[in-house]
């Protein structure tokens, strides 16, 4: 399945691949885009994410439970043995970082985007899928892929990880806080700054080569042998 080389490159798979393998029963493909993105064109047999879906149920911007997981990954007709493909940007990106964190075996991210599927001569299909819910057997949780709030607020300032601030250079500075109270504007003390944006090629979506990831990496401290948490 990879054919580039990163470290872990069969969490990836090309856009060349997935158009090969959508009609696979065994492959469901989510879609973390806008509804009407979806309608407009997507991959043959994706399934659109809900909006909020593998968020917890309070409405805080934290993961789900265990439990919800399983409930949402059966609502999207999906079951523990299938091979997940997801996609586009941050919205798939925390798909696929659900499904690892949850246990699921076999679970990869589109290298680019949609754009860069179709780019590639994938088939696109409008016909909205409606999934038939399935019971998800839940996988063993990797609870070591979290980090909490707690967490957090005990390793600040220590030292003891690497804090890798991967949004926007305003937010990071709290020149432009979003959605955030301007009195809670910044970053983590001591968090280092690289966009995530900044390991892909803007004009494909792709991912940069290894070695060139590698290097913007070191340049902000972030190794291998480092604890690092990303936010």
């Amino acid at each position: 399945m990879p054919d580039n080389d990163y470290p872990n490159g069969d969490l990836l798979v090309s856009a060349a691949w997935l158009a090969q393998h959508h009609g696979d029963p065994t492959v469901k493909v989510i879609d973390g885009r806008s509804a009407a993105d979806y309608a407009a064109g997507h991959v043959p047999g994706a399934r659109l994410l809900p909006n909020g879906a593998f968020r917890a149920a309070s409405g805080v911007p934290d993961t789900c439970s265990a439990e919800e997981f399983a409930s949402q990954a059966g609502t999207l007709g999906i079951v523990a043995g299938d091979t997940v493909v997801c996609y586009d940007g941050v919205t798939g990106a925390r798909t696929w970082w659900a499904f690892s964190r949850f246990g699921h075996q076999q679970v990869q991210f589109l290298n680019g985007s949609f754009r860069t599927y179709q780019a590639a001569g994938g088939p696109v299909s409008t016909d909205a899928v409606m999934p038939v819910p399935t019971a998800y057997a839940l996988g063993a949780v990797q609870d070591h892929m979290a980090c909490s709030l707690p967490q957090a607020v005990g390793w600040a300032g220590t030292g003891e990880v690497l804090f890798w601030d991967v949004r926007s250079e305003g937010e990071y500075t709290g020149a432009d806080p979003r959605n955030n109270p301007a009195h809670r504007a910044g970053h983590l003390p001591k968090a280092v700054h690289l966009e995530w944006t900044d390991l892909t090629d803007t004009a494909t979506g792709m991912f940069k080569p290894a070695a060139e990831m590698r290097a913007l990496l070191a340049n902000k401290g972030i190794t291998p042998e480092k604890e690092v948490v990303a936010y």
